[in-house]
């Protein structure tokens, strides 16, 4: 088994996290942000050491979309041995990107 990768959040990513915890804390509560950046931590630590368990996804070619919860998607791609995300996905809103 190869050795953990190192995982890069883009700028894309790194806005649509603040967006996403923005929106979860004011429409239900800070609690539930911080179960959102939860995810995200349980996702890095997995996608670590098993880069290639999540699907291929079909909307943006050369990437993978990890399912994390109904509600959120991370789409990330693999350069070399590194971890590259390239955006954060709330599926249930419209008004997020």
């Amino acid at each position: 088994m190869a050795g953990e990768r190192e995982v890069r959040w883009s700028e894309e990513a790194m806005r649509q996290v603040d967006a996403i915890k923005a929106f979860i804390v004011k429409r239900w509560s800070g609690r539930e942000g911080e179960e959102f950046l939860d995810l995200l931590q349980a996702f890095e630590t997995l996608v670590k050491r098993h880069p290639k368990a999540f699907e291929a996804s079909e909307r943006y070619p050369g990437c993978r979309r990890a399912t994390m919860h109904r509600h959120l998607s991370v789409v990330y791609r693999l350069v070399g041995d590194t971890v590259e995300v390239v955006t954060v996905r709330d599926n249930r809103s419209a008004e997020l990107p």
